[in-house]
């Protein structure tokens, strides 16, 4: 009976599935219904009242009617499509939530059998010392991972809260280079950083840009072959500090390239090369970019690596 009430407060309900009045099914059904009832009564009246013979009138304004009814149709047509793909994107971020996961978990499992054989046989310590290694590793990527989903569903709320202050995007970019350098080695990727002179700093959340940052670097080292190349360059341009990244990866298809920063969504070619990832990296750093009042893009040929570019505002001193 409660939930019944519930359902009887349009507005409430609309908030609910996060959808404006003017795509919610119910409040558009309402609408609906109160115009096909005053219609009906004020076509019968005005035909009856003003026209001796109300056949041409009725059938003009019965045809307005129906114009009417076919917009408002459309419009929950559009309300439910929008619904559909919000419970499209549920599904999608539960299973990639679901298998990023589960490689972790699986480390947890195995190291810990393996930690229990070890203790009960009382092997060597440095055997234990790797397994501790390995849930270290494991523990980071499902830190890494849940973070990563958290930032989406700020996003998604609308509560992403920026703290924007003078920073140096060459500062950053080396910290992120530092803390990758592990990766790097192990992919034997080499990363040529090139920096303008007298490159002012910027205005923009330290912690955020890091973050796009390093996806940014992860994804040239993820998705390029073993010994490749990528080009960092810093520089000024207008009112404005670039920042751009050029790798020699696989590239993205032109097909798939309109889609690049849109939720959850992975080229066809990434996911055959890397099975890994949320592909919602893109997604997060376009929203941190362009709240920070940059912009974002890229170009790209599918075989023939990617550039991507992001731009920062110069941070202006306030007298």
């Amino acid at each position: 009976m409660r939930a019944s009430f519930y359902r009887l407060n349009i507005v409430k309900e609309c908030r609910g599935l996060r959808i404006g009045l003017s795509a919610c099914p119910p409040f558009l059904f309402l609408i609906l219904g109160f115009s096909t009832i005053i219609s009906i009564i004020a076509a019968s009246l005005l035909t009856s009242r003003y026209f001796e013979d109300p056949e041409g009138p009725t059938v003009i304004i019965s045809s307005t009617i129906a114009v009417m009814f076919l917009i408002l149709g459309n419009l929950i047509i559009s309300g439910f499509n929008r619904i559909a793909e919000a419970n499209r994107m549920k599904s999608e971020f539960i299973a990639i939530a679901s298998h990023q996961l589960r490689s972790p978990l699986s480390v947890f499992k195995w190291t810990l059998e393996a930690l229990d054989h070890s203790i009960k046989n009382r092997k060597d310590w440095s055997d234990i010392e790797g397994s501790v290694d390995n849930l270290s590793s494991a523990t980071q990527k499902m830190i890494r991972l849940v973070n990563t989903l958290l930032e989406v569903s700020r996003i998604d709320a609308g509560t992403l809260v920026l703290d924007l202050r003078a920073c140096s995007l060459e500062a950053i970019t080396r910290t992120c280079l530092e803390h990758l350098r592990v990766y790097m080695k192990a992919s034997r990727m080499r990363v040529n950083l090139e920096i303008d002179a007298d490159v002012p700093l910027v205005k923009a959340d330290p912690q955020q840009t890091a973050t796009v940052i390093e996806h940014m670097l992860d994804n040239a080292i993820r998705y390029t072959a073993l010994g490749g190349d990528a080009a960092i360059r810093i520089q000024k341009a207008g009112a404005y500090v670039t920042w751009s990244i050029q790798d020699t990866g696989i590239g993205v298809p032109a097909s798939q390239q309109k889609y690049l920063f849109q939720k959850f969504f992975r080229g066809g070619n990434s996911t055959r090369y890397q099975t890994a990832g949320s592909g919602v990296g893109l997604y997060i750093a376009k929203t941190i970019i362009n709240a920070s009042g940059g912009d974002i893009g890229f170009t790209s040929k599918e075989g023939d690596g990617s550039t991507f570019w992001l731009t920062f505002p110069i941070n202006r001193p306030t007298a």
